[in-house]
């Protein structure tokens, strides 16, 4: 029995012969498909589920909309595999990458995402005009071609007056989490608490703007805006994209912060008003429209290929993308040293605040005793210093720089404008590190019980890097009493087990084949992707990595509800065995899957 997730190559799809499998996301899988061995190509979606209604609502709507801007509907049917009858789709093919993959490859100017901006909101303006909302508007939904045309592709979450509903009571709409308005994030949080409540979200053309403003704020900047909010739900002042990136043009900035406008009122009265605003200004930008956003790939040298000769739209490097990639890779190293730096800064600083301040009367009397306790001090340091490292050793093609790890200009601000009290679940603050209920947090602690303070001020970093590395794994630890309680509260049974993004601070970029994400020692924040137990949807699991063994190793200890609530918790990353490594990682480099799995235990293998 063939299984609609991987048709292979040749399999009929009645008229349509699969060629080959372009991508896939949770409802359905997109092929290449072509009626005739020389006929043109198009794009073939095909359901996951028998008879699933989503497809024959998303054909409604795509019947509803014709422009260049919207992918085209050619014909649907049905596929029967033995007694199953699978819906599908047949589109115009869209040749090009998606918003984000186009951005990878190129150090776009802020005219080509001023284009891409009026695009957008053209296309999005002619469904409105048709009472049509996408809904599920993202950088994966859109598809660049080669001379820059966009085109807005998925409507299979689009509502129109006529359709069908596809949401259950007290639900918000389909659609992709760190995308939606804070008035949807308000709504769901309250939704819960009304059980009376029978109506779902009134999702309007303002939440579809929203969208569009994290979509762009993510092209210009490379990450989520952080989505933040005081107790009257009133929005937190944070530094302008042109404070966080210096080369973005002041009309770019103000259009996206306008779209990310917390009132609904202040966002743009429509899509084609933004995109008349675009296009009015972009016809007379400067020429500092025409440099790169980033300062870390200037585009192809003169010795190599240009755009020009192989007309594509925006700067590529030779071999398509192959220097632009180095580039950007050595970028997200330097990032990556100067976050652990930071994290180790603050780790040390709290080690150094938190030890007992031992005065002159609780010393020993005699000044020999004295000396022997920060001889003895000492010798413990460098021991410990030693052993870690005769463990640990090199790093592999790991160079050690000899001097601070400065931060790129753009990458600073909103990782570190979130409090504690006021991020959401898809902010890209920096999360608050709860203290663990365990004693296995800072192994090095214990390397240095009772050193001299300035000993220990002295040498504190060292002993850090030291000690560590001799820790490829936690040590076992039973489960807190307050968190088995907490668990049974919850109503998560042993073994209970949940879909999570693993690292909240790396997009989800998953769809891509093969794709995978950098993690390293130390906190870890996840998401919860679906409810288990009394635990909502977009949960965050606040947590601990190891990495050096075999297999990444993960314990999390704190939860948080998308309502603010905490709970101890004891669950562990993928298996009592830990979650698997890919190919390719090395000490400190250490590559995963973007999404894994959290088990409920009551100890900590």
């Amino acid at each position: 029995m063939l299984s609609p997730h991987a048709l292979p190559a040749g399999t009929r799809v009645e008229r349509w012969r699969v060629e080959r499998r372009i991508g896939g996301g949770g409802n359905g899988t997109v092929y290449e498909v072509r009626s005739r061995p020389e006929g043109s190509s198009y794009a073939l979606k095909l359901a996951h589920a028998p008879g699933d209604p989503r497809f024959q609502r998303e054909a409604r709507t795509l019947h509803l909309l014709r422009h260049p801007g919207v992918v085209r509907l050619r014909a649907t049917g049905t596929w029967r595999a033995g007694t199953a009858a699978y819906p599908y789709l047949v589109m115009e093919y869209v040749r090009g990458r998606t918003l984000y993959d186009w951005s990878r490859a190129r150090n776009a100017t802020a005219r080509h995402i001023a284009s891409l901006l009026a695009q957008a909101a053209w296309a999005l303006d002619a469904a409105h005009r048709k009472q049509v909302l996408h809904r599920d508007f993202k950088g994966e939904n859109l598809r660049v071609e080669e001379r820059g045309k966009l085109v807005v592709l998925d409507w299979g979450a689009g509502w129109h007056p006529r359709a069908a509903p596809i949401t259950s009571a007290a639900r918000l709409p389909p659609g992709t989490g760190p995308y939606r308005s804070p008035q949807a994030i308000l709504w769901s949080m309250q939704a819960p608490r009304q059980t009376a409540r029978s109506e779902h979200y009134p999702y309007t053309v303002a939440d579809e703007l929203y969208a569009v403003g994290v979509t762009f704020h993510r092209l210009v900047m490379e990450q989520y805006p952080p989505l933040l909010l005081d107790k009257a739900h009133a929005p937190v002042t944070s530094a302008t994209l042109r404070v966080l990136n210096p080369r973005v043009p002041e009309p770019l900035a103000r259009w996206i912060e306008g779209l990310l406008a917390f009132a609904p009122e202040a966002r743009p009265r429509s899509a084609g008003e933004l995109a008349q605003d675009v296009q009015q200004i972009q016809a007379h930008a400067g020429p500092d429209w025409d440099v790169p956003l980033f300062g870390w790939y200037e585009g192809p040298s003169t010795a190599t290929r240009t755009t020009h000769e192989e007309d594509t739209w925006g700067p590529v490097a030779p071999g398509e993308d192959a220097a632009l990639l180095h580039a950007r890779a050595l970028r997200a190293a330097r990032v990556q040293h100067h976050r652990m730096g930071r994290w180790l800064r603050r780790r040390v600083f709290s080690e150094v605040q938190t030890q007992p301040h031992t005065g002159p009367a609780s010393l020993l009397d005699s000044r020999h005793a004295g000396r022997w306790v920060r001889v003895t001090g000492g010798l413990t340091l460098v021991a410990c210093m030693t052993w870690g490292l005769v463990l640990a050793g090199p790093p592999h093609g790991a160079p050690t720089p000899s001097h601070p790890v400065q931060q790129l200009a753009q990458t600073e601000g909103p990782t570190d404008t979130g409090s504690p009290a006021t991020a959401l679940p898809f902010s890209t603050a920096e999360p608050p590190w709860p203290g663990d209920a365990m004693s296995t947090t800072e192994p090095h602690a214990r390397c240095v019980p009772q050193l001299h303070r300035y000993l220990l001020a002295a040498f504190t970093a060292a002993s850090l890097n030291a000690c560590a590395g001799t820790q490829v794994r936690p040590e076992p630890a039973r489960c807190p009493y307050e968190a088995l309680e907490s668990m049974r509260q919850l109503g998560l049974d042993l073994g209970f087990g949940g879909f999570i993004q693993l690292d909240l601070q790396q997009p989800d970029d998953s769809y891509q084949t093969n794709y995978s994400i950098v993690v390293s020692d130390g906190p870890i924040t996840s998401r919860l992707d679906e409810p288990i137990g009394h635990l909502p949807a977009n949960t965050l699991f606040y947590g601990r990595l190891w990495t050096g063994g075999e297999k990444i190793q993960g314990r999390y200890t704190l939860v948080r509800t998308p309502d603010g609530s905490e709970y101890p918790v004891c669950f562990i990353l993928g298996n009592e065995t830990g979650m698997s490594k890919y190919r390719g990682s090395r000490p400190g480099h250490t590559r995963a899957h973007p999404w894994s799995n959290a088990q409920v235990v009551d100890h900590f293998p």
